[in-house]
């Protein structure tokens, strides 16, 4: 068949069927050739309906300009062979053969792809895929480079080692290749903008300023990707010919901005265009990537040049050594150790004036440009200059003075003889650097921020950062050289110490200088990390949002105090391509996020309630991690276009859960490594233990003496008599009654009654009610304590009511009143009233014991000891709790609080249904929409406090009425963070009491900080 006809039976085929492939670049232009086409090439993915899908071809066209790429976050390209799939676009006229257009036979097409599936879900010749699958596995954290600290960074060794995963080779030379390719695209550099990327363990590194904020989310999106790619020729090349950029552009379209990732094409790892060039074996083309690599020659060594960054380099090649400034003959006649030490002290000198020299050209090709040019809003124009470049011109005049002396030392004499004196003077001067310190990160997010809402700005930083006069380091390079200089002192002086003979001046007084520079260092470490905490905490404060209604809350993050003690990206599944959630670690909450970047701000929406850190628990449940075997054997050489064994990366599970809290605020996330887990479990643990070791409001008190107790069963109540000197308990086996602070401590059986779940003491009355399995009882309470039989003290028992499901004792108008409710029928509810009609006792011992042994036990008889029934009270209601007040009885209902007179007996609502400002609990306060309350829940607490008011406590909210049942005080309302079954109060705190913790909280400001006592157990 002739070339001509196979074209022609290959363009009816087209006709019929929609492309079945995404193609890279270089099979697109060989396709696009094979059809005559010389322009452009543009495919766009038809999302029509089946009939439009019809068309003979996409639309096709082809440019050689490259444009600007703004991927999503979460781009991923696809492999270079990847199907479409069209069986649902499928027509009767649509032919159903889906294979690809090659000569390669069924099955070998077969294996091709099967083996594509064990691969990476990116294409590792596109700088995009690897920048972002880089900056989601790296894993950053704090490290200390000479006396500096530094936030947020990794080191060589550990990013070539992520780049040998990503691009999928055991070749470290193409990783670190690849990873200089990325920095010179300013995606990440040295902290000290001196070296390039280099494979040691020393050298550190950080994202640039936009990518971190940026990317920092790892947020995902889904719709169309973009490639703008650029063939990268040579690793160390700064600039490329026109003629070396070829690019193929699909549009992405985002609601959001985004913010490009570096782009290219890394040739060296592209695969090759014919389909069945695979392995080890090039292919015919002269110009396949495998056959090219095979004519490379060996690539020279890692010279200087190569190794640090162009700004240094170009600083340094010009740069004459001590050796070189001075006569031969001095040099000849210098003893080798004092010609080292000469050297050190020219590079100290030389250094500074490098120094001074950056500290002049910001000045003049920055601060003043920007002060006389209208570039920036007038109205701001001086507020940002002080904040980017603060009190730089005072350190400049404080370099000038130091240069100036070194270099005046200098030409006294081609042999210095000492420069301590001099140090020692101008260290003396170094406090602006604290000053400057202190503000640096504020000041390169207020510059990038600048740089990218204001385009007279960026027009302008683009167009001083390309000057010959910046020497090709960017304004943020120059921005950290005041603090990178007290580092590089305390080397320079160090060596020069340790080369100075004994006896010298320098050889005492440098220590004394490198202390004083150290212990300012340390200071600014201090005081730049309060001011990025303080900062980060106001564009937190600025940019948060809930997602759900129900977790809105007061973070108090600009209180002053305040501190982020961690944060990092955790994963919702055990896959790390699943999304990401920003976590954040304040020392009073766990705040979990996700974070959206929107005109380069990152704005945090909460997902889950923030947790306090008392009530925080943290569990590490077990992870196992399993190995994908490729279906087809892997090559005995691994080429850099081959991919190794994947581990399938599985994530490590980190439980978060709010102790006494519902399944909701229980949450699994899933770290990166093991050391992360670990990280947070202790920055948790540590932060708890801070928070216990406060001062508490209330101590707490062992009633029973701990091991001295021992018995399985449950308490349900406790009472203290006798003026505080003896107790009283109900449980599932009796009642038990024990001396306080006696020299055993061990409470003894009293009653031998099962299932007791509530006691209650008359001292005046001398009567004891005991509420067993729901059948309530009056016993003697002289006799009950004295008697030395316990079965037969059951004789003097007498059953007040059965089916009684809890009983309340108060007093209300001058009453002394048992309260008994019965259950609920069609009609409501009746509750009715006992009182104590026993005479009171008027003895004068202090002890009730000593009282009791001194009784006769005529005067204990239980004629004197009874309960008389009063008129009941009716509840058009269940009612669930009760209480008194010196005139109303308060009944909890599933409808709220039930207030009643006890003069008139009348029934009333406690809360005002008009009062506006109690919508948020009398909107459930209705018959048609009863309250949805705890299970567990019981009981409404109503709390007279010294201004009139009443605080009253529901399970979820605390706050004030007044006597008409309207609210007061509209600003305060306590929310709890548990799950309260009790409350009691004690001026000014209210406690709040939940099966596992206590809650304390202030009744005057809602914004004091809450404390706990207890935890799980």
């Amino acid at each position: 068949m002739s070339l001509e006809s196979m074209i022609h039976t290959e363009t009816i085929q087209q006709a019929k069927k929609p492309s079945l492939l995404q193609r890279n670049s270089s099979q697109l232009l060989q396709h696009a050739s094979k059809f005559s086409l010389r322009r452009s090439l543009t495919t766009k993915v038809s999302t029509s309906s089946p009939i439009q899908q019809q068309q003979p071809r996409p639309s096709v066209s082809f440019s050689s300009a490259s444009s600007s790429y703004n991927p999503p976050r979460e781009y991923i390209p696809p492999p270079p062979f990847l199907t479409e799939d069209t069986s649902s676009n499928k027509t009767p006229n649509s032919v159903s053969d889906n294979r690809i257009l090659s000569p390669i036979p069924e099955n070998r097409q077969q294996s091709l792809f099967e083996k594509q599936k064990n691969q990476p879900h990116h294409y590792s010749a596109f700088l995009s895929s690897i920048a972002y699958e880089f900056k989601r596995r790296i894993i950053l954290s704090d490290r200390i480079k000479n006396g500096i600290e530094y936030h947020n960074i990794f080191d060589g060794k550990e990013a070539v080692d992520k780049l040998k995963e990503i691009i999928g080779t055991t070749d470290r030379l193409i990783a670190l290749r690849v990873g200089r390719a990325l920095e010179s695209q300013r995606f990440f550099h040295d902290v000290n903008y001196e070296n390039r990327l280099l494979d040691e363990i020393s050298e550190i590194y950080q994202f640039h300023e936009m990518f971190w904020q940026g990317y920092n989310s790892g947020s995902s999106s889904n719709g169309s990707y973009s490639v703008t790619s650029t063939v990268i020729t040579d690793y160390y090349e700064d600039e490329f010919d026109d003629e070396s950029h070829s690019s193929a552009t699909f549009t992405q379209q985002s609601q959001e901005d985004d913010i490009s990732l570096p782009n290219g094409i890394y040739t060296e790892l592209t695969h090759c265009y014919t389909p069945t060039c695979r392995d080890r074996y090039p292919c015919y083309s002269y110009t396949c990537p495998k056959r090219e690599r095979m004519r490379r020659r060996p690539h020279s060594v890692d010279t200087r040049e190569k190794r640090v960054t162009a700004y240094l380099y170009e600083v340094e090649k010009h740069q004459l050594l001590w050796s070189q400034t001075v006569d031969e003959y001095i040099v000849l006649a210098t003893p080798s150790l004092e010609r080292k030490r000469q050297e050190t002290i020219f590079e100290l000198i030389y250094t500074e004036e490098d120094f001074l020299s950056s500290l002049n050209y910001v000045i003049k090709m920055w601060i003043e440009p920007l002060k006389k040019e209208d570039i920036i809003p007038k109205e701001r124009r001086d507020e940002f200059i002080d904040q980017v470049f603060s009190n730089w011109i005072e350190i400049r005049d404080i370099s000038r003075k130091l240069s100036g002396a070194l270099r005046a030392r200098q030409l006294q004499h081609p042999i210095v003889s000492h420069v301590s004196d001099i140090m020692e003077t101008h260290v003396a001067q170094f406090e602006p650097f604290l000053y400057y310190g202190a503000r640096q990160h504020r000041a390169k997010h207020i510059f990038e921020r600048e740089r990218y809402k204001n385009i007279r700005f960026a027009l302008f930083a683009e167009r001083t950062e390309r000057d010959i006069a910046s020497r090709k380091l960017e304004l943020n390079g120059y921005l950290t050289k005041p603090t990178t200089r007290l580092g590089r002192y305390t080397l320079l002086l160090d060596k020069i110490q340790e080369l100075t003979a004994v006896n010298h001046p320098d050889k005492e007084h440098i220590p004394y200088i490198i202390h004083a520079i150290k212990a300012l260092l340390q200071k600014v470490n201090v005081a730049t990390g309060v001011a990025k905490n303080r900062f980060d905490l106001e564009l937190i404060h600025a940019h948060v949002s809930f997602r759900n209604k129900r977790d809105r809350m007061n973070l108090r993050l600009l209180e002053k105090h305040r501190v982020v003690i961690k944060q990092g990206v955790l994963r919702k599944s055990s896959s790390m391509e699943s999304t990401a959630y920003q976590v954040i670690l304040f020392d009073h909450y766990l705040v979990t996020a996700k974070v959206k970047v929107i005109h380069a701000v990152e704005h945090y929406s909460i997902q889950k309630r923030p947790i306090p850190i008392e009530l925080l628990g943290v569990n590490l449940p077990p992870a196992e991690s399993t190995i994908q075997t490729p279906r087809c054997p892997v090559a005995a050489r691994i080429g850099p276009d081959q991919t190794v064994p994947q581990e399938t990366k599985q994530g490590l599970p980190i439980t978060f859960y709010h102790q006494g809290s519902n399944a909701y605020d229980t949450f699994t996330l899933y770290a990166a490594t093991e050391l992360v887990r670990k990280s947070w479990n202790t920055a948790i643990q540590n932060q708890r233990e801070i928070k216990f070791k406060r001062k508490p409001v209330f101590d707490v008190v062992d009633t029973v003496k701990r091991y001295e107790f021992f018995a399985e069963i449950a308490v349900h109540h406790m009472v203290i008599f006798d003026q505080g000197r003896s107790y009283m308990l109900a449980t599932d086996a009796g009642v038990y009654v024990g001396p306080y602070g006696s020299v055993s401590g061990i409470p003894r059986k009293i009653l031998p009654i099962d299932r007791v779940t509530k006691v209650h003491v008359f001292e005046e009355y001398q009567l004891l009610l005991v509420l067993a399995d729901q059948v309530l009882w009056q016993y003697p309470l002289g006799i009950t304590l004295n008697g030395q039989d316990q079965h037969s003290i059951l004789n003097f028992g007498r059953k007040i009511r059965q089916n009684v499901p809890f009983f309340h004792v108060g007093d209300c108008l001058d009453q002394t009143l048992i309260c008994v409710p019965r259950q609920f029928g069609v009609r409501g509810s009746e509750i009715d009233l006992f009182e104590p009609t026993m005479p009171k006792t008027e003895m004068k011992k202090k002890s009730l014991l000593g009282r009791l042994s001194i009784r006769s036990s005529t005067t204990l008889s239980l004629t004197n000891t009874q309960v008389v029934p009063l008129k009941p009270v009716y509840s058009p209601y269940d009612v669930w709790a009760i209480d008194t007040t010196k005139s109303l009885m308060l009944l909890t209902t599933p409808i709220g609080i039930i207030a009643i007179d006890m003069k008139t007996k009348k029934p009333d609502a406690l809360l005002d249904p008009l009062d506006k400002y109690l919508q948020f609990i009398t909107k459930f306060e209705k018959v048609d929409t009863q309250m949805t309350m705890n299970p567990s829940f019981k009981r409404i607490s109503v709390f007279p406090v010294p201004d009139g008011n009443y605080l009253v406590c529901y399970n979820k909210y605390a706050f004030y009425i007044d006597k008409k049942g309207r609210r007061t005080k509209h600003k305060f309302k306590i929310e709890w963070e548990g799950h309260p079954t009790s409350f009691a109060y004690h001026h000014p705190h209210v406690i709040a009491f939940e099966h596992h913790f206590i809650e304390i909280r202030s009744v005057n400001d809602v914004r004091d900080e809450m404390k706990y006592i207890g935890s799980v157990t």
